[in-house]
């Protein structure tokens, strides 16, 4: 903050309001704590609602000089983002479908068209052509609106169309002939998103909800009758386990999969025959593995080996006699992990995650069906933080793949590859107005943790801004439940960047970049590697001169808030600011409130403090409320909401309670601010420009500009 603006703020305005302290005493597992601010988690509480509208009187005293530029980067970060890329069509038979964008009162969503093949022509690089004239000229509406419509099938002739619609205890289905445009069948309710008819189309398979909402059964119907009559083909008795259910892409055979917390099976029915026997391909098994794909003639699967290495292979169909053992295609290598593959009559795609970057990988097949794994070539476009993801595929002989690639300067971009002779066909790019990536650059960093771990960095910044010597800079993270940041063009960075920050990425362990193997190493009794692996970073950042020393800020969102905040207790002088949107920053309180409702999700995370000693005394080592240091630490802006974020708004309280009781910082160079909302939906972009106004103005960025 500049002299000019502290000289602006006068006495009173140094004043943070410092609610009451009213010591309350929490013994679990033998450990006596004495808590001073316990009365902020009451929301009913009017003395809380009057400590919360005092911290946003002060948070209003301490950034009304940011006003300008926090128009300015509001309008940035609201500006919608094209979506043009949902135009282009993708071949299915004699038919091509295409998802337009439409706006409702809800905002943008997604509508369903075909159009005959006849139609539509192939342009010169092979980029589709749709007929000229409106744009429902030609095509055949399918379903208006996706947003209602999380599932549907089409039948094998594409004349049957299954949509399972939002309602009331789950999905409602209609199944409608799309030649006559009749809806012949209302009956099925109660259903899950996934949906697959038999091959003759007369049978709907389909997933049953509990009144939980798990989809704990699969059932068959046959179309035209009461749902009463249909057959429980399987159910899950586990509590925690799920069925999910897919139609292999030639159509012949039908995937059943049961996913709980530990515990994995995999069945197989055969659609030419839908009233015969599911037939268990793996038997139950511990853990996530093996992951299936029928192909054809053979199997395809994703399994670990004893090494623990993910393995792909292939094996011969279930019941013929003489089947082999699976064969090993590929073994993942250092630092990579198969998250799932795609058959098809010539081909598969592998989807994996390679040092710490989704990428696709393609297989080609032999003459006689095998996969040769001699031929395995990687899609991407050669940058250094290019994310390649499969985009729809779905023809069982189709001779190209589809996939999207993005990274932090390169703006979303549908392709299209040639598998026999790898020729790439880029069908769209989303258009930036205004950006030219030659002003930028990307790049991947490796940061040495305490234990000798490399931990991935994405950084971008302006080429004049490096040039110019270390610049202030921002590092992200978030390192939990498995989140994967991978790099995508953003209008928030962008406008960092151009405003002279260095704008970097952590991705540590807690995060899901390097695998879920990356995951487990950063949850639970391991979660101290989250915050050693960002601390390690921001040390990079700045010990390799790409940032200014003393001008790193730190930003985290929910999980992201923990991490931030908890890295700064453990390296205080490694940031000069933090930001923590609705911040997990007492989640041992929360943990141990038996009315806060937590998802099987949450207790996976962070586990369970009351069973677990081990638990608790870990999560009491690391929570920020109950470790902020006595010392001088960053300046901070933390903001939360009283709906919507999924964090009770009182972690952010109790934190900056304890921050301004507990650090010696100077209060009028190092300002806590919280701001408070009503719910965050409402002022999302707006607190996120403040913010971000306020880190810029807090690291000192030379001419900031509105």
């Amino acid at each position: 903050m500049t002299q000019e603006a502290l000289a602006s703020i006068d006495a009173s305005q140094h004043r943070a309001p410092r609610p009451a302290q009213d010591p309350q005493t929490r013994t679990v597992h033998g450990d006596t704590v004495v808590t001073e601010h316990s009365w902020l988690r009451d929301r009913r509480s009017p003395d809380v609602a009057e400590h919360l509208v005092a911290e946003n009187a002060y948070t209003d005293a301490r950034t009304a000089h940011l006003a300008p530029l926090v128009s300015a980067l509001t309008q940035e970060l609201a500006a919608p983002r094209p979506t043009e890329e949902l135009g282009v069509p993708v071949r299915s038979g004699s038919w091509w479908y295409i998802d337009r964008p439409r706006q409702d009162e809800h905002g943008t969503d997604l509508a369903l068209s075909r159009i005959a093949d006849q139609d539509v022509r192939i342009g010169s690089g092979g980029v589709p052509i749709l007929p000229t004239g409106e744009p429902g000229e030609h095509e055949e509406l399918l379903i208006a609106g996706r947003r209602r419509v999380p599932g549907f099938a089409l039948s094998t002739e594409q004349d049957l169309l299954a949509r399972a619609e939002i309602s009331t205890g789950g999905c409602a289905v209609s199944i409608t002939d799309l030649f006559s445009g009749e809806v012949i069948d209302r009956a099925v309710r109660d259903a899950g998103a996934d949906l697959a008819f038999s091959h003759d189309g007369q049978w709907l398979l389909y997933t049953r909800l509990d009144d939980l909402g798990r989809s704990h059964q699969v059932r068959r119907h046959r179309i035209g009758t009461a749902a009463d009559a249909d057959e429980v083909l399987l159910e899950e008795p586990d509590p925690w386990g799920e069925l999910r259910i897919a139609r292999s892409r030639d159509g012949s055979s039908l995937l059943v999969r049961s996913q709980s917390i530990e515990t994995t099976e995999t069945w197989l029915l055969d659609l030419a025959d839908p009233t015969g026997p599911l037939s268990s391909i793996t038997g139950r098994r511990d853990g996530g593995r093996p992951a299936l794909e029928h192909a054809g003639d053979r199997l395809l699967v994703i399994d670990q080996d004893d090494s623990g290495r993910d393995v792909l292979a292939e094996t011969s169909l279930p019941g013929r006699d003489g089947s082999p053992a699976a064969q090993t295609l590929l073994t993942a290598g250092d630092g990579e992990e198969f998250g799932s593959v795609e058959a098809f009559a010539g081909f598969a795609a592998l989807q994996v995650r390679a040092d710490g970057l989704p990428g696709v990988r393609i297989i080609r097949r032999r003459a006689d069906g095998s996969f040769d794994a001699l031929s395995v070539r990687a899609l991407g476009h050669g940058g250094q933080l290019d994310a390649v993801r499969l985009d729809a595929n779905p023809s069982w002989g189709q001779s190209t793949v589809r996939y999207r690639v993005d990274s932090l300067l390169t703006p979303t971009t549908l392709a299209e590859a040639d598998v026999a002779t790898g020729e790439v066909t880029v069908l769209h790019q989303v258009p930036v107005p205004g950006f030219d990536a030659a002003h930028y650059l990307e790049r991947r960093l490796w940061a040495t943790a305490a234990d000798g771990t490399a931990v991935p960095i994405s950084v971008l910044a302006r080429r004049d801004v490096l040039a110019a010597g270390p610049a202030p800079g921002l590092l992200y993270g978030d390192g939990a439940f498995g989140t994967c940041l991978d790099p995508a063009l953003s209008p928030g960075a962008l406008a960092l960047a151009d405003r002279g920050l260095v704008v970097a990425i952590a991705h540590v362990r807690g995060g899901g970049e390097m695998g879920d193997g990356w995951h487990r190493a950063g949850r639970q009794l391991a979660k101290d590697a989250s915050f050693d692996d960002f601390v390690s970073c921001a040390e990079h950042l700045t010990a390799s001169g790409w940032v200014a020393e003393g001008r790193l800020g730190a930003v985290g969102m929910g999980a992201g808030g923990l991490l931030v905040a908890a890295s700064a207790n453990r390296a205080p002088t490694a940031f000069r600011a933090i930001v923590a949107g609705a911040p997990l920053v007492d989640p041992l309180t929360t943990l141990l409130d038996p009315e806060v409702m937590l998802t099987l999700e949450e207790w996976m995370e962070w586990g369970d403090p009351v069973e677990d000693e081990a638990v608790y005394r870990h999560l009491r080592r690391y929570s920020p409320s109950e470790n902020v240091p006595e010392t001088e630490f960053p300046a901070v802006f933390a903001w939360t909401a009283l709906e919507g974020t999924g964090v009770p708004p009182s972690e952010a309280a109790v934190w900056v309670a304890q921050l301004r009781s507990r650090t010696t910082s100077d209060p009028a160079q190092r300002p806590v601010l919280l701001r408070c909302l009503p719910a965050v939906h409402d002022a999302a972009v707006a607190v996120h420009a403040e913010s971000l106004a306020w880190l810029l103005d807090q690291l000192d960025v030379p001419g900031i500009r509105a």
